[in-house]
């Protein structure tokens, strides 16, 4: 099993060079596949050669840094492997979670999430809000974005439409509960609004202080303009007017 494994990994790694010439491999390109033909858990290898879109599996032998891949073929779980790996993936992302995230985010990605949240982070984040998630999250708070019935469309909106500093308020402050509520309950455009107008200390009184029955009324029921001014303070607001 290990040698089909390895000889399938030989084959796909050597059938998608393109340009077809030869050239130089970097340091990283080797270390990457020792890495993938010495360390890898057998069925994580089997599952990566066996499902990988080339040009992804390409980004991860190519891009990856190596202590990275080797997180992703030891401790991910086969079918979130895969999703990782599947077509529709965007290659820049993938990069982005290979070469910015923290072991233990890596790990949590490719162990707690639920496949279609993985695969939004992965196809619709932009780049270097998906990095600051991936390098600043608390690892219960990313566990908590990526599970527990969160919407698509709101995770989609938090890796798309926040600013770096509220993003990273929200996975390294929220209590779990608080931001469960946040990416579950509320509209769409208001959570959208939280993300890009709050300033960072009042969102993180929001999303540790509140009763969550709640913040769930704010983040349905408010106007635009009064969730701003619920969540900025007015010195900003007048300068804002000046």
């Amino acid at each position: 099993m290990i040698y089909q494994a390895v000889l399938a990994f030989c084959l796909v790694a050597l059938s998608t060079e393109a340009p077809r010439r030869v050239r130089r491999q970097t340091a990283n390109e080797v270390a990457t596949r020792i890495v993938a033909v010495s360390k890898s858990k057998p069925e994580l290898l089997s599952a990566a050669v066996s499902q990988a879109d080339p040009d992804l599996l390409r980004v991860a032998l190519t891009d990856a840094d190596p202590k990275l891949l080797e997180v992703a073929l030891t401790k991910a779980k086969e079918e979130l492997l895969g999703t990782a790996l599947t077509e529709g993936v965007n290659g820049d992302l993938l990069r982005v979670a290979l070469t910015e995230a923290r072991p233990d985010t890596l790990a949590t990605a490719l162990t707690a999430a639920d496949p279609e949240l993985l695969t939004t982070a992965l196809t619709e984040a932009a780049p270097n809000l998906l990095g600051v998630a991936l390098k600043e999250a608390e690892v219960k708070l990313l566990a908590t974005a990526l599970t527990q019935g969160v919407v698509q469309e709101l995770l989609a909106i938090a890796l798309t439409r926040s600013r770096e500093d509220t993003l990273a308020t929200a996975l390294t402050e929220a209590k779990p509960d608080l931001l469960n509520v946040a990416l579950t309950e509320a509209k769409p455009e208001l959570l959208a609004t939280a993300l890009e107008e709050a300033e960072t200390a009042i969102l993180a009184v929001a999303l540790t202080k509140s009763r969550p029955d709640l913040l769930a009324v704010a983040l349905q029921d408010a106007t635009v303009e009064n969730l701003i001014v619920a969540l900025t303070s007015a010195r900003r607001r007048k300068r804002s007017l000046d």
